[in-house]
């Protein structure tokens, strides 16, 4: 009898351990994870065309493990209809079909007073299904018109400007990825890295003022090989403390 008494004993422990455990993890939210003092990025993605998770999976793991970064990565644009002042940088690197006003005009106001937006890759690619005023409004803050690539394929890029912040240590490379060709009437541009394909140079990287706040943009990003270049990582990295500094010292 007293062997049957701390049987259900310890049964009744080891039930009451795991509804507390299953509790806990049934009401998880990851927006319960804190930034713990760290740099805390909103990372945008989702669209078509493009492994946007698989690069999210490496540019995530090389900012948080290696880098103390903090991200939250979302493909629900209705962030941007809300309040963004719990994130110190905005990361687009999405192709979405459409925008809400709400959201466009959510994410015009963050950087025009003043919040750094890095944009990669699809990120000017986005909103092909929305109205011509809607795009042309969006392309305005990143600072370009995309328009067509050619195939995928290992190319050398140049840097434009070597004494930049976000180049300097950098130096011309090679990468395999998607070469992006724009529209090139955003007038604002400060053009870093260029690319040529068949006797035509196009930008591949460069920075730009939108109001308040510095953006910075490369059309590199493609996928996995792109993202795991170790000179694409490093572009990002540089890009990223660019767009945090102070004012004054940009």
């Amino acid at each position: 009898m007293q062997a049957l008494k701390k049987y259900t004993l310890i049964i009744g422990l080891i039930l009451v351990s795991s509804n507390a455990l299953f509790a806990q993890n049934r009401y998880y939210d990851f927006r319960e994870r804190t930034p713990e003092n760290k740099v805390h990025i909103l990372y945008l993605g989702g669209g078509s065309w493009h492994d946007l998770l698989g690069v999210a999976d490496i540019l995530r793991r090389f900012l948080e493990i290696r880098h103390e970064y903090h991200t939250t990565y979302t493909e629900d644009l209705g962030v941007l209809a809300r309040s963004l002042d719990v994130y110190d940088v905005i990361l687009i690197n999405g192709m979405p079909d459409k925008m809400s006003e709400a959201q466009l005009k959510g994410l015009e106001e963050a950087v025009k007073n003043g919040k750094p937006l890095l944009g990669l890759h699809a990120a000017t690619a986005a909103l092909q299904q929305d109205t011509e005023e809607d795009r042309n409004r969006y392309n305005t803050i990143l600072g370009a018109n995309f328009t067509s690539h050619p195939p995928i394929h290992t190319f050398p890029v140049k840097v434009a400007q070597a004494d930049h912040a976000i180049t300097k240590n950098i130096g011309n490379f090679e990468i395999y990825d998607e070469m992006y060709f724009y529209n090139t009437d955003i007038a604002g541009n400060n053009v870093l890295i260029e690319a040529e394909h068949e006797d035509k140079t196009t930008p591949i990287a460069w920075t730009r003022q939108y109001g308040k706040g510095k953006v910075f943009y490369t059309s590199l990003g493609h996928g996995v090989g792109a993202a795991t270049n170790k000179h694409f990582q490093q572009l990002i990295l540089n890009g990223l403390l660019w767009l945090l500094e102070e004012k004054e010292n940009k």
